[in-house]
């Protein structure tokens, strides 16, 4: 069977290097900040891209170029890859241990390649860096979120790249013709640079995807979530809302509704300041969503007005959770923060005739009995 010229495959890499740097470059432009890695990945395949350029050259080139400038691009690449995901992940790279590392192999390279004149010898250094860097590339990969598929895509390819590479590592004993070096038409150098290829490609659509994931559950949150407390918004609420609604008057069983003030809060913003107002509010929101329970849905309405739903929760259960709360915001307060209370309204649909219409009826009656609370001298829960 009649293999492939292998500088073939140097030149396809470096074609998707070039391509996939400049996709992954104006990804880094248009996505926010605190997404973090992208411009590192496309510094990364552009680096391994040049690298492949280079090595497709030899014996056109000379041997300080096509091998050891090449190596160099192509071991930065890598240790890039792993930056960008290090960035991804919220880790601060350490660059200065591996940057000592680099060097050291490429001094190993420079006397295997003029001094020793050792082609197995290079490949054995450059397959054992490839395994390293991959093999960190797919744990970072693997705890990178969100775990989805770009995630899982991306720890497969990196695994893929560490298996050929132990397996080019396992078969150096076989015979190579000096002279021809790495364009020998070897089976197993014929995987190796073929998976190198399509590794560039594979790689770079981990990334996007991977980014693209992130980006949409950054979308998702800033759609159903109020930025200063994280707790959900008015929109988010009631369509969540309307969800245990059904399911309570299907199951006859009882939902509450707690909404909640925080009290003399425009003197709070008049003698302080609007930055002690708002971290009054998240405080506030801090401690009352501490109260509640995984399944129960904490919102804010707007300014210092919060709703709480509780699914399957009496009217006894509902009122002790809001007396719960109105105690622990009027004793255990921040010492940074000005003292301040909580007025609080419950209502209770039984899941039965005789009650609100609705889950906007039912947040309308707690909203009454709030007003009722402020009405009758704040700081207190009416039901």
């Amino acid at each position: 069977m009649e293999l492939i010229n292998p500088r073939t495959f140097l030149v396809v890499a470096n074609l998707l290097g070039m391509l996939c740097a400049l996709v992954l470059w104006v990804q880094a432009r248009s996505f926010p900040d605190d997404i973090e890695g992208l411009r590192d990945w496309a510094k990364a395949v552009f680096l391994i891209g040049c690298a492949s350029g280079l090595a497709s050259m030899r014996h056109m080139l000379p041997d300080a170029v096509s091998i050891i400038a090449a190596s160099g691009m192509l071991l930065l690449g890598q240790f890039l890859l792993v930056i960008g995901l290090q960035r991804y992940n919220g880790r601060k790279p350490f660059w200065r241990p591996t940057l000592d590392v680099i060097g050291a192999v490429l001094i190993l390279l420079i006397w295997l390649t003029y001094g020793a004149h050792n082609y197995q010898g290079r490949i054995f250094i450059m397959a054992l860096a490839h395994i390293g860097f991959f093999s960190f590339g797919a744990l970072l990969a693997w705890q990178a979120e969100p775990k989805g598929f770009g995630s899982r895509f991306l720890t497969v390819v990196f695994l893929l790249g560490v298996v050929v590479a132990v397996w080019r590592v396992a078969t150096l004993s076989a015979t190579v013709d000096e002279a021809d070096e790495i364009f020998d038409y070897n089976l197993i150098q014929q995987v190796y640079l073929g998976m190198f290829s399509l590794g560039v490609l594979g790689l770079s659509i981990g990334f996007i995807l991977l980014a693209n994931e992130r980006l949409r559950v950054e979308l998702e949150f800033m759609a159903t979530r109020d930025p200063m407390t994280g707790a959900f918004n008015r929109r988010a609420f009631f369509s969540r809302a309307a969800v245990e609604w059904a399911r309570g008057m299907r199951s006859r069983r009882p939902l509450a509704v707690i909404a909640a003030d925080i009290d003399f809060f425009k003197k709070v913003n008049d003698t302080h300041g609007h930055h002690i107002g708002d971290l009054v509010i998240k405080d506030y929101a801090r401690r009352a969503a501490q109260m509640l329970r995984l399944p129960d849905i904490f919102a804010r309405f707007g300014g210092e007005e919060f709703v709480m739903l509780l699914p399957e929760t009496s009217l006894a259960e509902a009122q002790h959770v809001a007396e719960r709360i109105r105690h622990e915001v009027g004793t255990h307060r921040d010492k940074a923060l000005p003292p301040y209370t909580v007025s609080l309204g419950v209502a209770v649909a039984q899941g039965n005739a005789g009650q609100a219409a609705d889950i906007e009826a039912l947040v309308a009656e707690a909203d009454a009995a709030l007003y009722r609370a402020k009405q009758g001298g704040r700081n207190r829960v009416e039901v």
